[in-house]
C-alpha cells in the first residue's frame, strides 16, 4: 500500500511534523475512477447505496423514486442567474468602486430604506423592483436586517462574482474563499493528542511578521471575503492578534477565535470584542475533567477551559461555541455534552471530525467507525431540528442526513460550513456551497504563510503568501481543479446521490488513502472501503471508553 519514494509522490510533509517522523505519504496526481458501473445503487463500495438510502428516506419522497435518482431542489432565481444578460449584469454590480465598495451593496443598502439619498432610490428604482420580485415571503424588516449586516453582503459580492465568472455550476465554483481559518501561530501551551497543526511550546521559525500579517488582511479584505477564523495553535499567546482583527474589522468581516480557553478572562474577553471579535470557540473533549486534561495533555485544564467559557458567555458582544473532537474516547458523551454546553450559555456546539493528521497519526485507532459517524450525525440532526443551541459539523455528511431526515418545509439542513437554514431555500443553498468546501469555499492559512486546502490537510500547500498574493493562490493552484470537479471522485463518492450537498470530506479520504480525490471512507456509503483499510492495518478499531487509556498500535500510514 506504500507507493515506492518517487512513484507519482507529493512534496514531503514539513520537517517539525509527525507525518514527516512517521514517513506519511501523500499521491501528487488523481487517476480517474476506472469503475464501470455509475449506478448511485451500486454496492460495491458498501451494503448499503446512496441511491437504496434515498429511495427509501420518507423526507425524499416527493423529490427521489427509483426511477430518478436525484435531488431536484429549486428556487426561481436559479432560472435567471445563469443567462447571460444576468450574469453580464452581476458582474458589473459586483465590480468594486475606487472606495472598495461595489453598486450591490448600495444597491441592497438603499432597497427600502428611508435614510438613503433620493438619487440612489431613483437610480436604482428598477433593480429595487427585481428583489420585490425575489424577496419571495421574507418580509422587509428581515431583508433590512440583511442588507445591514455587512458580512452577509461581503458573501453576496463574491456570490455575484462568481456566478458572473462561472455560470451557476452545482456546487457552485467560487473566485475567492468566503472565509479563512488561520492558524495564526503553532505556539500551544497545551499538548493535545489529536493536534492536526503539531503544535509547540514555541511558534515555528518564520512565522509571519505583524506587517506581512496585516497586508494579507488587506489582501482578505479587499477581495471581499466575508468571514476570517483565528485559531492556532493558541491564537491567544500572540501579541499581533488584536491589532490583526482590528483591522479585519474595518472591513466589516466576521472574525471568529477558536480557544483552549485557558488564556480568557473577562478582560481579555472584553478587549477582543471591543477589537471586532464576535465569536469565541472553546475546545471540550469531555465532561469529565480528568478524560478532558488526560486528551490534552496538561492537568487542571479543564477548570480553566469552563472559566474562560463563563467569562465569554459575560462579555456583550460575544456569543460562545463548544467544539468537541469526537473520537473512540469521548464518542459516548456526545448527549452529555450537547446538554452541558447549551447549560453553559453556548449558542453553538461544533462537532469536530477526528482525522489521522498531525500528532493524530498516532492516535488512527481513535477514529470512529462509519456506522458511529451515523450514529452521531443522527444525534446532531435531532438537535437541529428541536432548536435552541446551533449546531455545526465538519462531517459534511450531516447535510445529506438533514436532507433525509427532516420535512422539506419546516425541517433544518446543515448548509456547509455556513451553519443552517429551514425550509427548501436552505436546500437550495445548500446545493450550491456543497458540503465539503475545503480549497472550494474556505482555505487554511499557516503560521508561516503556507496556504492549504483545509486545516486538515496541512501537507498540501497551494502556495505561500510571502511568494504569491492570496487570491492567486487560490484560483491557480492545481489542486483548485480537483477540489471542485466531484465527478473525479472514487469509491461511492463518485455516483453519490447526494454528491453536490456533501463531497465527502476530502481530508478524512487523503489522510487514509493518499489521494484527494478518494471516496471518504468514514461514511456509510463506503463502508467496504473502511473494512478494506482496517484489514491492511491502515485503519484501526478500537473502541475504547477511556481517552486517557487507549494504546498506541504500530500502523500503517501510506497511503492506501
Amino acid at each position: 500500500m506504500t507507493p515506492a519514494r518517487g512513484d507519482n509522490l507529493a512534496p514531503a510533509p514539513a520537517e517539525h511534523t509527525t507525518a514527516a517522523a512517521v514517513g506519511k505519504q501523500y499521491l501528487d496526481s488523481f487517476a480517474p475512477s476506472q469503475a464501470s458501473d455509475k449506478s448511485p445503487c451500486r454496492d460495491d463500495d458498501g451494503a448499503l447505496s446512496s441511491g437504496r438510502y434515498a429511495a427509501n428516506s420518507p423526507a425524499l419522497a416527493d423529490t427521489v423514486t427509483p426511477e430518478h435518482l436525484q435531488l431536484d431542489y429549486h428556487h426561481p432565481l436559479e432560472r435567471w442567474l445563469g443567462t447571460r444578460p444576468m450574469r453580464w449584469l452581476l458582474r458589473r454590480l459586483a465590480k468594486p468602486s475606487p472606495d472598495g465598495t461595489t453598486p450591490l451593496e448600495r444597491v441592497i443598502g438603499s432597497y427600502r430604506n428611508g435614510q438613503a439619498s433620493r438619487w440612489q432610490r431613483t437610480k436604482y428604482w428598477l433593480l429595487h423592483k427585481v428583489i420585490d420580485r425575489f424577496r419571495g415571503t421574507t418580509d422587509v424588516p428581515t431583508f433590512r436586517r440583511l442588507a445591514e449586516h455587512k458580512p452577509t453582503l461581503r458573501g453576496l459580492v463574491i456570490v455575484a462574482r462568481s456566478v458572473g465568472e462561472f455560470g451557476l455550476t452545482e456546487p457552485q465554483k467560487f473566485v475567492a474563499p468566503l472565509f479563512a481559518v488561520w492558524n495564526f501561530t503553532n505556539r500551544c501551551n497545551l499538548a493535545c493528542r489529536h493536534c492536526y497543526q503539531d503544535s509547540e511550546k514555541k511558534p515555528l521559525a518564520g512565522e509571519l511578521t505583524l506587517e506581512e500579517k496585516l497586508d494579507l488582511v488587506d489582501q482578505m479584505g479587499l477581495a471581499h471575503m466575508p468571514m476570517l477564523a483565528l485559531s492556532g495553535g493558541e491564537p491567544t499567546l500572540s501579541g499581533d492578534l488584536l491589532p490583526v482583527i482590528t483591522r479585519a474589522a474595518s472591513y466589516g468581516m466576521h472574525l471568529t477565535m477558536a480557544t483552549n480557553g485557558t488564556t480568557m478572562t473577562p478582560e481579555r474577553a472584553a478587549e477582543l470584542a471591543a477589537a471586532g471579535l464576535r465569536y469565541v470557540e472553546i475546545s471540550l473533549d469531555s465532561v469529565d475533567p480528568a478524560r478532558h486534561d488526560a486528551f490534552r495533555g496538561v492537568p487542571g485544564m479543564w477548570e480553566k477551559s469552563i472559566r474562560g467559557a463563563k467569562a465569554v458567555v459575560a462579555t456583550p458582544g460575544l456569543r460562545l461555541g463548544v467544539a468537541m473532537c469526537v473520537h473512540q474516547g469521548n464518542f459516548h458523551e456526545v448527549p452529555a455534552m450537547l446538554k452541558f454546553a447549551e447549560e453553559l450559555g453556548a449558542g453553538c456546539f461544533a462537532h469536530f471530525n477526528f482525522i489521522p493528521v498531525g500528532r493524530g497519526l498516532r492516535m488512527v485507532e481513535g477514529d470512529i467507525t462509519p456506522a458511529q459517524r451515523e450514529q452521531l450525525l443522527k444525534m446532531l440532526n435531532e438537535k437541529m431540528q428541536a432548536g435552541g443551541m446551533g449546531v455545526i459539523s465538519t462531517a459534511p455528511q450531516l447535510g445529506r442526513v438533514c436532507l433525509a431526515g427532516s420535512p422539506v418545509d419546516e425541517g433544518r439542513t446543515a448548509c456547509s460550513h455556513a451553519g443552517s437554514g429551514s425550509g427548501a431555500k436552505a436546500r437550495v443553498v445548500a446545493k450550491y456551497l456543497g458540503g465539503c468546501g475545503a480549497g472550494r469555499t474556505y482555505i487554511c492559512i499557516e503560521p508561516a504563510g503556507d496556504v492549504t486546502p483545509c486545516v486538515y490537510m496541512p501537507h498540501r500547500v497551494m502556495g505561500n503568501v510571502r511568494n504569491k498574493p492570496l487570491m492567486a493562490i487560490f484560483r491557480e493552484s492545481p489542486l483548485w481543479d480537483i477540489l471542485n470537479d466531484r465527478t473525479q471522485r472514487l469509491h461511492h463518492c463518485e455516483v453519490c446521490v447526494f454528491r453536490d450537498y456533501c463531497g465527502g470530506c476530502r481530508a478524512r479520504a487523503d489522510a487514509y488513502f493518499g489521494q484527494l480525490h478518494a471516496g471518504d471512507p468514514g461514511c456509510l456509503f463506503n463502508q467496504k472501503h473502511w473494512d478494506k483499510l482496517v484489514a491492511e492495518g491502515v485503519a484501526v478499531v478500537k473502541e475504547e471508553t477511556d481517552a486517557g487509556k487507549v494504546e498506541i498500535t504500530p500502523t500503517r500510514h501510506g497511503p492506501g
